[in-house]
């Protein structure tokens, strides 16, 4: 046997360890990255039983991970030998382990040194070390053209990566050739991987320009694998420029093409992009569902893992959008265990970004700010768009720690790169004695047609009822209080719910009801506890405190200090001015 042979043909299959490829009869087949690897590892070492415990280390070194989760992963390494009529040949030896039983199995010979380039390009692919893959494949590239199954590796590698435009070249390159020999499906797909580089880098004319060829192409290919990439691109765009129902019939396409053709990845973006398009419009409780079912297809299996991880982070992003934080956390940490079961790197460019907003809301706040450092310095060379939105969530980092100078540099900033810095300047505004320039800022932002600001309406009508309060516009107050209750179907998660009653609160206070107010902030507070948030704890219980003195519960007034200066008193830094107060007053009293 030739341990180091890259290729190996067993009855109908062939595989190809450099390429990451199964086929059988010339006919790719699609197999999750574990299953790939137990398969190469069991026909590299068949002249044996392979152990569990080998297995296991290889596929996760250094990794603990659930009981069954080989056996799900022979059990997925069967089902698709099965289509060749080879699903025996992995035979389970109990109490050892398995092996690949077949005879006749041809070896290829290692590859020649002229390959070494694209060889380590493969490599780095399979250990998902996309810098390295890149820098690769740029080599090998300038050494021999690459082929075009290379380059589409290359394109969707340097994405994930964050160094698409070293692969437009090639990719353009790619497109010219398809588009001579005949070959549009081919164009379609290096065309749609130069549509992502395009619109990360803030070129949209361009992208929306490669688009419009995509669907020349796509004329006469009904119900194609590329058709409902093209669709789930499609909702894409739609949604950057605010087209939700756009967004929604394309994302209906690509789940019906998803199923209709049983591919997964295309099934998979559908439901998510379809989820961010009912939600856009206002059908939250039936865009979750679209969204639970997309993650319960990742966590099940089958889903490719840049589709998988696209999706998580999409998911991701319309939870911290909707200031649903409880779900956000679940979804980060579901991405993180995903991540790891499929050794690739953990919260790359945005999807960090919304890590460091759920390490906020937290209280882990040193943490959270080195996340939002690190993902806007990677931003500005792989997703310029998102940028600002990086400065933004640092803002609101800084601002929780009472960093209140260098948030609002931040916030500044973000206002440069182009990103409205509302509901987050605001609050700087409040907590700095500006009312007046708050509630201007939110009411401008009301205004705005930023599809950012639309999907956070909810947050910015609570935050216009304490500024317009704290600015003695309390009619304005009632009006932003009235637009909130005739949309409640929308404040559907523990974290609005919370807002929402601190802004009932703080209307109740205005109007001489300091009764109904601190029954609003104990519910706020018993929603902040049930999310997990001690920033936004610690806001609602020094709000309760000041109440309760108001109305002459000195001895309550107390208890939410001592709860701020003990349990909360990591979160408590941006208030210090507030805690003085309370101390004083209460001292006094």
């Amino acid at each position: 046997m030739t341990t180091d042979a890259l290729t190996f043909r067993f009855g109908r299959c062939e595989l190809d360890q450099a390429r990451r490829s199964l086929s059988i009869d010339g006919r790719e087949l699609k197999v999750q990255p574990l299953v790939f690897e137990l398969l190469c590892h069991l026909v590299r070492h068949r002249e044996r039983v392979v152990t569990k415990e080998e297995l296991l280390e290889a596929l996760w070194p250094r990794t603990i991970v659930v009981d069954n989760a080989l056996q799900r992963v022979v059990s997925l390494l069967r089902n698709a030998l099965a289509e060749a009529g080879l699903a025996e040949v992995v035979r389970t030896y109990p109490r050892h382990g398995y092996r690949f039983c077949l005879d006749g199995i041809q070896s290829a010979t290692a590859p020649s040194p002229a390959d070494d380039r694209l060889a380590a390009a493969r490599a780095a692919c399979e250990r998902n070390d996309w810098t390295a893959a890149c820098e690769a494949f740029a080599a090998a590239d300038a050494q021999a053209p690459l082929a075009s199954a290379d380059i589409e590796t290359w394109g969707r590698v340097a994405i994930c990566g964050g160094q698409g435009p070293g692969a437009v070249g090639a990719l353009e390159r790619l497109v010219a050739q398809c588009n001579q020999a005949g070959d549009a499906l081919g164009a379609v797909r290096a065309t749609l991987l130069l549509v992502q580089i395009r619109t990360d880098q803030r070129q949209g004319a361009i992208a929306r320009g490669l688009m419009q060829r995509t669907s020349r192409w796509l004329d006469g290919h009904a119900d194609t694998v590329e058709r409902g990439h093209f669709a789930w691109m499609s909702a894409r765009m739609a949604l950057t420029s605010g087209d939700a129902e756009g967004a929604l019939a394309h994302a209906n396409e690509a789940c019906r093409i998803g199923r209709a053709l049983q591919d997964a990845d295309v099934e998979c973006l559908g439901l998510a992009y379809r989820g961010h398009g009912l939600m856009s419009r206002g059908d939250v409780s039936e865009g979750l569902a679209q969204h639970d079912e997309a993650a319960a297809m990742i966590r099940l299996g089958g889903v490719c893992p840049w589709a998988a991880g696209w999706s998580l982070c999409v998911i991701l992003y319309a939870a911290r959008y909707r200031s649903d934080w409880l779900r956000a956390a679940q979804f980060a940490q579901a991405y993180e265990e995903w991540s790891l079961a499929n050794r690739m790197p953990a919260f790359p460019g945005t999807c960090q970004l919304h890590r460091a907003a759920v390490l906020n809301v937290q209280g882990e706040l040193d943490r959270a700010a080195a996340e939002a450092r690190s993902a806007a310095a990677l931003l500005a060379q792989a997703s310029p768009w998102a940028e600002g939105d990086a400065y933004c969530v640092l803002g609101d980092v800084q601002l929780s720690i009472g960093d209140l100078e260098d948030a609002e540099a931040s916030y500044r900033q973000a206002h440069a790169l182009g990103w409205n810095p509302q509901p987050g300047l605001a609050r700087l505004h409040l907590l700095t004695g500006r009312a007046a320039d708050a509630q201007r800022g939110l009411e401008q932002a009301l205004e705005t047609p930023d599809f950012t600001l639309r999907e956070r309406r909810d947050q910015v009508l609570c935050l216009l009822v304490h500024a317009a309060v704290a600015a003695g516009d309390v009619p304005r107050a009632r009006e932003a209080m009235h637009l909130l209750d005739n949309d409640a179907r929308r404040l559907d998660n523990e974290s609005l719910t919370a807002m929402h009653s601190a802004a009932q609160a703080e209307l109740a206070l205005a109007e001489g009801r300091p009764r109904l107010a601190a029954s609003k902030l104990r519910q706020a507070i018993r929603d902040w506890r049930e999310v997990g948030s001690p920033v936004g704890e610690v806001e609602a219980r020094l709000r309760l405190a000041e109440c309760l003195l108001d109305d002459g519960d000195r001895p309550g007034a107390e208890l939410e200090l001592h709860a701020v200066q003990t349990t909360l008193a990591s979160t408590a830094a941006a208030h210090r001015k507030r805690v003085e107060a309370l101390r004083s007053r209460l001292s006094a009293a």
